[in-house]
């Protein structure tokens, strides 16, 4: 085939990629705000990698053009960073795909729910699905002593500790089960915190937290001397859990390497 030909072909094919990608990513955003019911800075950076398509696509006839003229070393090492830059990606969405799902938590002494922000004051939708988690589970193991984990974020008056203990007693749970950890402002701190309230690292615990957290709060709580450690699983909806895999991939190498 002609180089001509294999530059129309990839003109072709990869340019309305780039652009209907670059449309989707800026929808997902919109999406996932009207959701949730209001915009989180977090999510801005489908906007931006919606931005970078689309400008990628437009200026997708030079940058061709400067990529044919380059040397094949240069090109071996962009092929050599897009491979460096992929393959982590899919191994470790891998892992937390695997990992989404509850496992050994029969009958567990503590259960410690993760926090995962506030709204008006209120658990946010994906921290209340770990609040009924635990319900469910403490209904079915009456003894188990309930940690709930999370401190005063940016501009809210309560604690998502505080938040959480509020739903828990509005549904029946005993005060004197629940323990509160309410100086924690990550997934770190929400396990490091947790574990220095419980006698004793030993004893069986279960890590309440959303389907996308699970290999993350594994990892921390191994590292943290956790040495018989369940999870228990809240489902998140479906629309969020681009959003939420994503961001769990960069939260994860922030773990690997600084935490």
């Amino acid at each position: 085939m002609e180089k001509k030909t294999q530059i129309l072909l990839i003109n072709i094919l990869l340019r309305p990629a780039l652009i209907f990608a670059g449309i989707m990513c800026i929808w997902y955003f919109l999406a996932v705000s009207n959701f949730i019911g209001y915009i989180s800075s977090l999510n801005y950076v489908w906007v931006f990698a919606g931005v970078f398509l689309v400008i990628i696509a437009v200026l997708f006839n030079f940058l061709l053009s400067i990529f044919i003229k380059t040397k094949k070393i240069i090109k071996i090492i962009c092929v050599i960073l897009i491979i460096s830059f992929s393959l982590p990606l899919v191994v470790i969405e891998s892992l937390i795909f695997i990992n989404a799902r509850s496992h050994k938590y029969e009958n567990a002494e503590y259960i410690i729910i993760l926090g995962a922000g506030l709204y008006r004051g209120a658990p946010s939708l994906t921290l209340l699905r770990r609040i009924n988690a635990a319900i469910n589970y403490s209904n079915e193991n009456p003894d188990v002593k309930i940690i709930v984990s999370g401190g005063t974020g940016e501009g809210q008056r309560t604690s998502e500790a505080a938040a959480m203990a509020r739903v828990l007693l509005n549904n029946g749970i005993n005060a004197d089960r629940i323990i509160i950890e309410d100086k924690s402002s990550s997934t770190y701190e929400n396990l490091k915190f947790s574990g220095e309230l419980i006698s004793d690292l030993n004893k069986k615990i279960v890590i309440s937290s959303s389907e996308f957290h699970l290999f993350r709060a594994k990892i921390i709580a191994k590292k943290l001397g956790y040495n018989d450690v369940g999870v228990l699983a809240s489902r998140t909806p479906g629309i969020l859990l681009p959003n939420y895999y994503m961001r769990e991939y960069f939260a994860i190498l922030k773990t690997i390497f600084f935490d």
